[in-house]
């Protein structure tokens, strides 16, 4: 039992030294990798996943297919093209989000750093494009453009019959999930490294400022589909 433990604590200084020496890259480095991972995955969902074959299965009319699928893909590339930019928005927000509740609570950290630990997060963020990939792509195999836009792994969708939600609803229940919780942590546990809080305290702050914020912007989305 004592070895398990010492192993385990082990592990763990292992892990936060890796985080640590890579939150020591140059900022430009940790935009490029999240924006390649963040485009990997996409690229991965919408030109395997939502292949050619399943948008010809459910275009509704005889002729303009070739025309249709061709501006499909072109606002692809504009989704390709624009990941970086993606990454840095999202980054830039959760930042200012986050440094409202560290001025809250007196929490010193530098803003260099707790934007590296953001951009590095969003590899959490981004790992649903990937589940998705892989789960249709090498598990599943046959599926229909329905089962396409209704799953939405390790979500809150998973307690409702997604059959009988409005799409966009459905998409909102979607993006409240464990990959979100994950990310909370990860940030907390960031913080505590880089300040003299404690773990607690740190996803307390992380939790009432970027949790609280996500799901209320969720609940407003679903109040206007209401």
């Amino acid at each position: 039992m004592k070895n398990r433990w010492k192993n385990s604590l082990k592990k763990s200084k292992m892990i936060k030294s890796e985080i640590t020496n890579i939150l020591e890259k140059p900022t430009w480095v940790l935009i490029l990798a999240a924006s390649a991972f963040y485009l990997a995955g996409l690229f991965l969902f919408s030109h395997f996943v939502w292949s050619t074959d399943i948008y010809e299965i459910n275009y509704k009319t005889d002729k303009g297919f070739d025309e249709y699928i061709g501006m499909v893909r072109q606002i692809d590339l504009v989704r390709y093209l624009l990941s970086p930019l993606y990454i840095l928005t999202i980054s830039f927000i959760i930042l200012g989000v986050l440094k409202i509740g560290l001025i809250i609570n007196n929490i010193n950290i530098e803003d260099k750093i707790l934007l590296k630990t953001i951009i590095l997060g969003t590899f959490i963020l981004s790992l649903p494009l990937w589940v998705k990939a892989v789960w249709f792509v090498l598990i599943k195999g046959n599926y229909s453009m329905d089962e396409v836009k209704f799953f939405y792994p390790l979500s809150l969708l998973f307690f409702f019959d997604s059959t009988e939600l409005h799409l966009n609803i459905a998409k909102v229940l979607g993006r409240i999930n464990l990959y979100h919780l994950v990310f909370m942590t990860f940030i907390a546990g960031c913080i505590k490294q880089y300040s003299d809080i404690s773990w607690y305290r740190s996803f307390g702050m992380v939790s009432y400022t970027y949790g609280l914020g996500f799901v209320l912007l969720q609940m407003i989305i679903i109040l206007l589909y209401i």
